[in-house]
């Protein structure tokens, strides 16, 4: 698969004035699946896809979850010490921690829902789903989504649209992180893949 192919593709199809606005009720989530292997090639073509889309009129805003997760620990002030003391921490306990620290429902959503009203973007990206497993799992994120969406009074047209960067393959009904790992179902997301212009 050709990244950049891929996200030339995207951007035609974001920058469409009604992208998104007539779901007829559907979560506003789509999942543009990637290739594994061009993680950090795709981290970069994200950030000229906002940075086009931006310079003709679209808002976007952009949580890369590995960043996210990195400064909740430092806000914390657990990564100095998870990052000194790895080899001593029980595997058990560090995952208890990391669990707690980045629980998706009470610290994850909450931040990511503070991004989307303080921007205001027609888009919110969502990276770096690779780089947080196991600790962060997108069907967890995804389970949890409307919470995102949910902004009384809003038609479909003015929702903030999420399109989560996938390194794997999703068929609409499983997703497969790095092609290897099958996620638990998840059927709400649209495939970006599948929708044409």
């Amino acid at each position: 698969m050709n990244v950049d192919l891929i996200f030339e593709e995207l951007f035609q199809k974001l920058r469409q004035p009604n992208f998104g606005s007539s779901l007829g009720g559907e979560l506003p989530l789509y999942i543009q699946p990637l290739p594994p292997d061009k993680q950090m090639e795709s981290e970069k073509e994200i950030m000229r896809l906002a940075s086009r889309l931006e310079k003709i009129g679209i808002k976007t805003a952009i949580v890369n979850l590995f960043d996210l997760a990195m400064n909740i620990l430092r806000e914390e002030d657990l990564l100095d010490t998870i990052l000194e003391e790895e080899g001593n921490i029980n595997q058990t306990d560090m995952i208890a921690t990391l669990d707690s620290v980045l629980d998706i429902q009470d610290v994850l959503l909450p931040r990511i829902k503070d991004i989307i009203q303080q921007n205001n973007p027609r888009y919110l990206f969502i990276s770096g789903v690779g780089s947080v497993y196991p600790f962060i799992r997108s069907h967890g994120i995804l389970n949890n989504i409307d919470v995102l969406t949910e902004e009384k009074g809003q038609t479909d047209e003015e929702k903030c649209r999420l399109v989560l960067f996938f390194p794997g393959e999703y068929d609409r009904l499983q997703l497969k992180l790095f092609g290897h790992i099958w996620d638990e179902n998840y059927y709400r997301g649209l495939n970006l893949n599948e929708i044409s212009i």
